[in-house]
């Protein structure tokens, strides 16, 4: 609740003060506390096809104090309970969440994946799948927000996560193929931060 009203009020250096007494106190962070959402982000996803599609990125677009709270939020991870993984499924349950906790769950998620998939310990899952839900509790009836910002994201990022034929509240893709998207997507990014480099010191690549 305090959270909430700090975020409303756009006083961002008291929340994110406030989330750094949670994390001094040990107190654990929930999708509620995600659910203090910061001005911007808000802002942000109004416009779906544009959204930021990386931690990085989202951070050149907000202000100093939401960067705070951002990173804050980040650096508790709650997708210990959205997330579950195991060798015939990684799944993660975005149901019932506000739009900009799903927003920011998807990006911490995509982060989560590649590093596992880089540190090479952890075991493939046969599939992955998001859970959005039914659109039941979207405030317009027979659209789902986080369903319509998964599916942005997903196009956009060029995943192979896609919409569950059989599930129209669920992505599906599987876990190789997810697997070598985001080795791909990796690639692209360092040929891009190079290609960067080389055009702010003249060099033609």
């Amino acid at each position: 609740m305090v959270l909430s009203s700090f975020g409303a009020h756009s006083e961002l250096s008291e929340m994110a003060s406030w989330l750094q007494k949670m994390k001094d106190f040990n107190i654990p962070f929930s999708i509620r506390t995600y659910n203090s959402s910061c001005p911007t982000i808000t802002s942000l996803l109004k416009d779906l096809k544009s959204v930021p599609l990386s931690i990085e990125d989202l951070k050149e677009r907000l202000q100093k104090d939401e960067i705070l709270s951002v990173e804050q939020l980040i650096g508790y991870s709650v997708l210990v309970d959205p997330l579950k993984w195991c060798p015939s499924e990684g799944k993660l349950d975005l149901h019932g969440m506000h739009l900009a906790t799903a927003y920011l769950i998807m990006l911490q998620w995509v982060q989560v994946l590649r590093s596992r998939f880089s540190a090479g310990s952890w075991v493939i899952p046969t599939e992955f799948r998001v859970i959005c839900g039914s659109e039941k509790h979207s405030s317009v009836r027979g659209e789902s927000p986080v369903k319509a910002l998964v599916k942005q994201m997903m196009v956009q990022m060029r995943s192979p996560v896609k919409i569950d034929p059989t599930n129209v509240g669920c992505f599906v893709g599987r876990g190789k193929a997810v697997r070598d998207w985001l080795r791909s997507g990796r690639e692209r990014e360092e040929r891009e931060r190079e290609r960067e480099k080389c055009e702010g010191t003249g060099i033609i690549v």
